[in-house]
């Protein structure tokens, strides 16, 4: 007697019905990747929560031992105007979304950090490139980075979505050690 092979008497599976049962074994993983969120499950690859404008700066606050931030705020989409009342309009117009804002201090210097959120890193290029006028010196902050002395030093810079905008009371070798620390601080704490 000789023996047959069990699959010479099954029944083979047309290549319609096999894509059919790949579809519906594809179509239930992606259902349970739908669903297990909405069950509170996390997924190992999920992505990293967005960076907030406070959040970063709060970040950057711990990488600074000399000093410390105060009045940490959000002022998110038409609470810019609580803010800066006329200027937001220019904000705006770069699809602004959120602003982080600071107060720090340098010894006897005072600061003031601004971190603006916009919808996407070509905003935040377009907003500096705005707000550049070509006359100020080179900052080692960001993508790109700029600022200018006078009675205070202001300085830009931006990096993804983000453009910041520091504000340096005074102008003395300690305003300028406060302007690369904070520069560099706030850059390296942005995603």
């Amino acid at each position: 007697m000789t023996e047959r092979s069990a699959s010479s008497h099954e029944p083979r599976a047309s290549s319609f019905e096999l894509q059919t049962l790949r579809l519906a074994a594809r179509g239930s993983r992606l259902v349970a990747i739908f669903l297990l969120p909405l069950a509170g499950c996390r997924l190992p690859w999920a992505a990293k929560p967005p960076a907030y404008p406070a959040a970063i700066l709060k970040s950057a606050d711990a990488a600074l031992p000399d000093m410390a931030f105060a009045n940490v705020a959000e002022w998110p989409g038409a609470r810019l105007f609580d803010y800066m009342n006329g200027a937001a309009e220019a904000y705006f117009k770069h699809s602004f979304i959120t602003l982080g804002s600071a107060e720090t201090r340098l010894g006897k210097t005072d600061a003031r950090v601004e971190l603006f959120q916009l919808k996407a890193r070509r905003n935040a290029t377009a907003l500096f490139k705005e707000s550049n006028d070509g006359k100020g010196r080179k900052l080692a902050a960001g993508l790109a980075g700029t600022y200018w002395e006078g009675r205070e030093m202001e300085a830009i810079f931006h990096r993804g979505p983000f453009f910041c905008r520091l504000i340096i009371y005074g102008s003395s070798p300690e305003a300028h050690k406060l302007l690369a620390t904070l520069a560099a601080a706030i850059d390296k704490s942005i995603p």
